[in-house]
C-alpha cells in the first residue's frame, strides 16, 4: 500500500478521548475561575433600612466589604415608581471601600413627585469586574462587557411572582 497510514479504530478512539479530556480539563478550570470571582463578589453586604432627616425621608443602602480585597466605583441603582424602567445611578462619596468596611448611600424616597424603588448596587471588584447586586434577592450577576451606561440601563421592575420573571430580571441586570 503506497498511500497514506490511516493508523487502526483504537487509535482514532484515544485520540477523540484524549481531545475530549482535554477539554473538559480547560472547561472545569474557567468554571472554577468563574466560581471563585463570584465568591468574591458575594462577600459584599447589602440591606436596607428607611429614614428620614430634615431634608425628606430617603432608604439608606448599607454596603459592608467582607472580601479579602478591596472593592471600587459604589453605586446605587434606584428607579421611579412610575413603570418607566429606567435605572438612575446614585455614586457613593468615596471611590473605594477597603476591606471590613462600611459605607451607607441615601436613596431619595420621593424624586418628582413619585416613589422610588432601590433595586441594587454595582461596584467593581479589585480584578476589575463591574458586578450587580440584587437587593431583594441578594443575588450577584457580573455585567457584561457591551452594557449601555448606567442611567439608560433596562431592567424588569415587577414582583418576583413567577419564575419568568425571576429568570428574565436576572438575565437584565447581567446586562446593567
Amino acid at each position: 500500500m503506497n498511500g497514506l497510514e490511516w493508523g487502526t479504530v483504537p487509535a482514532w478512539f484515544s485520540a477523540v478521548l484524549t481531545g475530549g479530556s482535554l477539554l473538559l480539563g480547560f472547561y472545569i478550570l474557567l468554571r472554577d475561575r468563574r466560581k471563585e470571582e463570584r465568591n468574591e463578589a458575594l462577600k459584599v453586604v447589602t440591606w436596607t433600612e428607611r429614614g428620614a432627616d430634615d431634608e425628606g425621608s430617603f432608604i439608606r443602602i448599607h454596603v459592608r466589604n467582607t472580601a479579602d480585597r478591596p472593592i471600587l466605583y459604589v453605586n446605587a441603582l434606584y428607579s421611579k415608581g412610575d413603570g418607566s424602567g429606567e435605572i438612575r445611578s446614585l455614586p457613593a462619596a468615596v471611590p473605594w471601600v477597603p476591606k471590613d468596611e462600611e459605607i451607607a448611600l441615601d436613596v431619595p424616597r420621593y424624586q418628582d413627585g413619585r416613589r422610588t424603588l432601590a433595586l441594587g448596587l454595582s461596584f467593581q471588584d479589585a480584578d476589575g469586574f463591574r458586578w450587580v447586586k440584587d437587593i431583594s434577592s441578594h443575588d450577584v450577576y457580573r455585567q457584561t462587557r457591551y452594557r449601555r451606561s448606567d442611567p439608560s440601563v433596562r431592567l424588569l421592575f415587577t414582583s418576583f411572582g413567577t419564575y419568568r420573571l425571576y429568570w428574565q430580571r436576572k438575565r437584565d441586570l447581567r446586562r446593567a
